[in-house]
């Protein structure tokens, strides 16, 4: 008599994206065929990180067989403001950060059109600039919109006098840098414009927002707009949402309208065009009695952010649900810096403020003489089924 046996985890399941991904035949967003024939489009970008443009010499790029436009603040359409600041390229001489997208060569070719815009010359009117993160700097503030959304203050009364009033105590301070995002498919778009829709190719992780995001920037109602994501080559939060160089394909798409057009992003334009999660500065106070239970916990943390844009790393949110701790304070701050724009990635605020939060537990179980786990244990949260 045969036994069978029902799985509802880990049964093999085939992933409908799969063979054509394991053999090499999936088509990413820039590898789309469109008709009719596609020009290809490459970004300026900025080589200071704070000040604005005085004069842009455009006249040898011009000149070059193949090339069909520039783009440059002095010829873009003007775009109608939405909540994502950093979409709103071209409308100034102003420089917000280096690698900012300050122009763009559209060419019949990506060689042609990469090599036209290295013979752009740009001059400045170049202004001190911030970019340090540092704990003593006079202008911390408090982040304005946490995203994604969570409380990330917290401060309940005596925490000063629990902490020295602790048998063991536990002050430390731990850093983490900016991480990037660098998926295997770059941020890649093809956009192209029939009368008044519009419609784009790209590696998207969430084809309804990138689609609300942009079709206000046009003056576009979304139904207008079509974004066709066939296939996302890594992401880890980059592709969320719409970045400057997808907003530059679609004014380069209206500048030539009777052809689509490509844009992909090289490695080094990844770092400053795709979003990356800012540094931190995080310092921990931890009180405990000589039995191991925690009394006290403070968590700051420190992080940057764009002077054009808010975009906070919530790293306390998280701190205060972990552990059974009577009296807590959770603070974080931000600094606004001549920067580019940070995103979301990949555990946004937990996988930094975690790193902080578990290795002060660590060195908190060792002072206290037990085993980690142990300790963990022994301070676990209730918790309300």
């Amino acid at each position: 008599m045969s036994t069978i046996i029902h799985r509802a985890i880990g049964a093999p399941l085939s992933r409908l994206d799969g063979p054509q991904k394991v053999t090499g035949t999936a088509r990413y967003a820039f590898e789309q065929s469109v008709e009719p024939r596609p020009a290809y489009l490459f970004p300026v970008q900025a080589t200071i990180a704070n000040g604005r443009i005085t004069s842009i010499d455009t006249s040898a790029a011009a000149t070059e067989p193949g090339v069909l436009a520039i783009l440059t603040h002095e010829n873009a359409p003007k775009l109608i403001p939405g909540f994502l600041a950093d979409l709103l390229i071209l409308q100034s001489d102003e420089v917000a950060y280096r690698g900012q997208i300050i122009g763009g060569v559209i060419a019949e070719t990506l060689e042609v059109a990469r090599h036209a815009a290295s013979l752009i010359r740009v001059d400045y009117e170049e202004r001190t600039h911030d970019v340090e993160l540092r704990a003593d700097r006079d202008d911390l503030r408090p982040p304005k919109a946490p995203l994604p959304h969570g409380e990330t203050q917290a401060d309940q009364q005596d925490i000063d006098a629990a902490l020295a009033a602790a048998a063991i105590a536990l002050d430390a301070t731990y850093t983490t840098a900016s991480n990037y995002h660098h998926p295997m498919e770059p941020q890649a778009t093809i956009a192209i414009w029939t009368d008044s829709e519009l419609t784009i190719y790209c590696g998207s992780q969430g084809v309804s927002f990138t689609r609300s995001a942009l079709a206000p920037l046009f003056g576009l109602d979304p139904q207008q707009v079509r974004i066709i994501s066939p296939h996302v080559g890594g992401g880890f939060g980059s592709k969320v949402f719409p970045h400057a160089d997808m907003v530059l394909t679609v004014i380069a798409a209206q500048l030539v309208a009777s052809r689509p057009v490509k844009m992909t992003l090289t490695r080094q334009q990844m770092f400053s065009l795709a979003g990356y999660r800012s540094p931190t500065i995080q310092r921990i106070r931890l009180g405990a009695t000589a039995d191991g239970r925690l009394t006290a916990l403070e968590h700051e943390a420190l992080e940057q952010t764009a002077k054009l844009m808010n975009w906070p790393e919530n790293c306390t949110r998280t701190t205060r649900t972990m552990y059974a701790v009577p009296r807590q304070r959770t603070i974080q701050r931000i600094a606004a810096l001549d920067v580019p724009v940070t995103t979301i990635m990949r555990g946004p605020g937990e996988t930094p403020g975690m790193f902080a939060l578990e290795s002060a537990i660590d060195e908190m179980a060792l002072a206290c003489g037990q085993d980690p786990i142990d300790f963990r244990m022994r301070n676990e949260p209730d918790v309300d089924h």
